[in-house]
C-alpha cells in the first residue's frame, strides 16, 4: 500500500440512490435512528432542513467543519462531500426533512439550474445554508409540502416531482445572497470560475489558463476573484485541492502516491508539504486525527 496506508486503512461509506428511487423525501424524525455512520459521504445532492431543535448540542460535520444543527436553517451537501452526523442517539431533539436527489433526476441541461445548483452547492463555500424564520416555513417554501406529498403517493409522477424540485432549488438560490452586493456580469464570472475549477482543477493549476477561459486577463479575473470571495484564484484552487486530498484519505481507499498522481502532483514528498503547509498537518496527523 505504501507510505501512510495504516493510517488509511479503514473505508467509510459511500452511500448512491438506486435507479428506480433517484429522488427522496423522507423526516429526519423517522430517518434517524441510534445508529450513525461517523463520517460517510455522497454521490448525490442533499438537502438537510431543521424545522426545530430542542436546547441541546446537535450538529454535523460537512467537509471536516462543524455546523449546530439550527432550527431554522437548510444545509447543502453536495456529491462527494464528506458527512458526519455528531449524535450519539436520537429523541427527536431535533426535527425536519431530507430532500435527496442525483444528477440524472434533475440534469435538465438548463444553464441557469445549474449556476442555481452551484450557488448552493459549491463546495468552498464557508456557509454551507440558509436560514429562514420557523414560523414561516411553509411560506417561504411552499412547494416543499407539496413535494413531499407528491413524493408520498403510491404512484407519484416523475415530473410534478421534478418540477416541484427545481421551483424550490430557485426559491432557496434567490434567499441566498453574493457575499458582496457587485455587478451581475462578475458574479456569472465567479460562477463560471467555479465551474471551470470543478472541472479542470486535478490537471490545470495555473491561474493563467482560467484566465484564458473565462476571456479575461490574469490580473483581471484575481481582481473580481478577490472582491467577490476575498480570495486569490490560486488560493482557492489550493483549497479544492486541499478538500479533494482529505475526501480521498477518509475513503481509506487510495494511498498517498496513488491521491498525489491522481490530484497532478510531482510527488508524494511535494504533496505532503502542500498539504502540510495548508492544513498544518502532515497526511498521516490528518488520516489518524479522523479515524481515532
Amino acid at each position: 500500500m505504501g507510505v501512510y496506508a495504516s493510517a488509511m486503512s479503514q473505508e467509510i461509506p459511500h452511500f448512491d440512490l438506486p435507479d428506480d428511487a433517484q429522488i427522496r423525501v423522507s423526516r429526519l424524525e423517522e430517518k434517524h435512528t441510534s445508529k450513525y455512520f461517523p463520517t460517510h459521504r455522497h454521490k448525490y445532492y442533499e438537502l438537510v432542513i431543521i424545522t426545530s431543535t430542542v436546547a441541546g448540542d446537535f450538529s454535523h460535520d460537512i467537509d471536516f467543519k462543524t455546523y449546530p444543527l439550527v432550527g431554522g436553517r437548510v444545509y447543502f451537501i453536495a456529491p462527494s462531500q464528506a458527512h458526519t452526523w455528531n449524535i450519539k442517539s436520537y429523541n427527536k431533539e431535533y426535527k425536519g426533512l431530507l430532500v435527496t436527489f442525483n444528477d440524472a433526476f434533475i440534469h435538465t441541461g438548463n444553464q441557469t439550474l445549474e449556476n442555481q445548483l452551484l450557488k448552493l452547492f459549491d463546495p468552498l463555500d464557508t456557509k454551507p445554508y440558509i436560514e429562514f424564520d420557523q414560523q414561516l416555513f411553509h411560506k417561504t417554501f411552499p412547494t416543499l409540502s407539496i413535494l413531499e406529498e407528491e413524493y408520498n403517493k403510491k404512484h407519484p409522477d416523475f415530473f410534478v416531482l421534478r418540477a416541484l424540485l427545481e421551483t424550490l432549488i430557485h426559491y432557496m438560490a434567490k434567499r441566498k445572497s453574493p457575499r458582496t452586493p457587485r455587478n451581475n456580469k462578475d458574479c456569472h464570472r465567479i460562477v463560471d470560475l467555479r465551474i471551470a475549477i470543478e472541472k479542470y482543477f486535478r490537471e490545470e493549476k495555473h491561474v493563467e489558463f482560467y484566465a484564458r477561459h473565462l476571456d479575461l486577463s490574469t490580473k483581471r479575473l484575481n481582481e473580481i476573484c478577490k472582491e467577490l470571495t476575498g480570495e486569490t484564484v490560486t488560493k482557492i484552487l489550493h483549497q479544492r485541492l486541499l478538500l479533494e486530498a482529505k475526501r480521498e484519505m477518509i475513503s481509506g481507499v487510495k494511498n498517498i502516491q496513488t491521491i498525489s498522481d491522481e490530484l497532478g502532483f510531482e510527488n508524494p514528498s511535494y504533496f505532503a508539504r502542500f498539504f502540510k503547509k495548508l492544513e498544518g498537518k502532515s497526511p498521516s496527523e490528518f488520516s489518524n486525527s479522523m479515524f481515532k
